[in-house]
């Protein structure tokens, strides 16, 4: 059976109608009450009324919005290609964490409990936690390995934002954060099923992670949003709408800070945490010299793929060129090389991020 195409044409209305997607009509409205919110907060003389400033038009059809837009079809097509072969799932991680912790540790000496009212809590608050975690780590190395810094580009290229934006992401990308809620997820149901069997299962609204779902309620469409949403002394553990708008500033020094998605303490453990408080919203995008694809689908899908194997290979010809020091390179036999021709020292490698 091959991937389910039909499912993946159709993904778009299903992100608009599961509570386990971030547009889902009822966040959607939650969002628009706390941006009237912010509007009544903030409004003054010349503002801009309330319905233009919930619904700016320049920027629903911006040309970046209107790529969201047909990416997310475009998306969702690619990454249900690539993947199809990939057989990872929850309950085989699940199984494969708790069998190897018994044969290597053994059995745990406690007994589980019978009431399993704090299981549910704690496998709750730890499998958001370490999803938040892992989600903050690849995000990371999206922008600190070259190589996937060049896939992660295609988020980083959107010129204006809204809630689409979330999803312009190439496929290659959504795939691997796909796999790491997979092995995030079946990882802490092992541990739990391994230290407290049982009946296991956590807080859930709507068959959804109850804390995920009370997260994106309080306005997580608002991180890729015009509205400027501060939290003040919050923003130390708790990520803003504000701090992630920072994050897709056009300057590598706000590009490179607050990585987190829910938590703020990853990024100030790590010192890339960016107070929103007194600042101004930024220019999002990438600057011309930064991007590496255009604005069509098939530009969006070969263009950072091909600049990341571009990546990949520059420090193995790095390495090729490289010679001791005080070394010459040898000389070409078409044209000897003459006293005083430039050696064939490699060019120091370009980091992003």
């Amino acid at each position: 059976m091959g991937p389910d195409l039909r499912g993946a044409f159709l993904q778009p209305i299903r992100e608009l109608i599961g509570p386990d997607h971030r547009v889902y009509l009822p966040f959607v409205a939650t969002s628009f009450a706390l941006a009237a919110v912010v509007w009544l907060l903030r409004r003054g003389r010349g503002s801009a009324p309330l319905l233009r400033y919930l619904v700016p038009w320049r920027l629903f059809l911006h040309r970046s919005s209107r790529f969201d837009a047909r990416w997310l079809v475009v998306r969702a097509l690619a990454h249900a290609v690539i993947a199809w072969p990939v057989k990872v799932t929850v309950v085989g991680t699940m199984l494969f964490v708790s069998g190897h912790l018994r044969d290597v540790v053994g059995s745990p000496p406690w007994d589980s409990p019978k009431d399993r009212a704090l299981v549910v809590a704690a496998f709750t608050l730890v499998t958001f936690v370490a999803d938040d975690f892992t989600r903050f780590l690849l995000h990371l190395a999206m922008h600190r390995v070259p190589a996937l810094w060049e896939l992660h580009k295609v988020h980083h290229s959107a010129e204006v934002l809204t809630p689409l934006t979330l999803y312009r992401v190439h496929p290659l990308e959504s795939v691997a954060n796909n796999l790491r809620g997979t092995l995030t997820l079946g990882a802490c149901a092992g541990l739990f099923a391994w230290a407290l069997p049982g009946r296991l299962s956590g807080w859930e609204i709507l068959g959804v992670d109850a804390l995920g779902f009370a997260w994106t309620a309080l306005g997580s469409n608002l991180r890729h949003s015009h509205v400027w949403m501060t939290w003040g002394p919050l923003e130390r553990l708790f990520v803003s709408p504000a701090q992630h708008q920072l994050h897709h500033g056009r300057s590598e020094s706000t590009w490179n800070k607050n990585f987190g998605s829910a938590l703020a303490i990853w990024d100030l453990a790590f010192g890339t945490l960016l107070l929103a408080r007194g600042r101004r919203p930024p220019r999002v995008g990438l600057s011309r010299a930064e991007r590496n694809h255009g604005l069509d689908a098939v530009s969006a899908l070969v263009d950072p793929v091909v600049a990341a194997a571009r990546a990949l290979a520059r420090p193995w010809a790095r390495a090729r060129s490289a010679r001791p020091d005080g070394e010459r390179a040898p000389a070409s036999p078409r044209a000897p090389k003459t006293e005083g021709s430039p050696g064939a020292d490699a060019q120091p490698l370009r980091r992003h991020g």
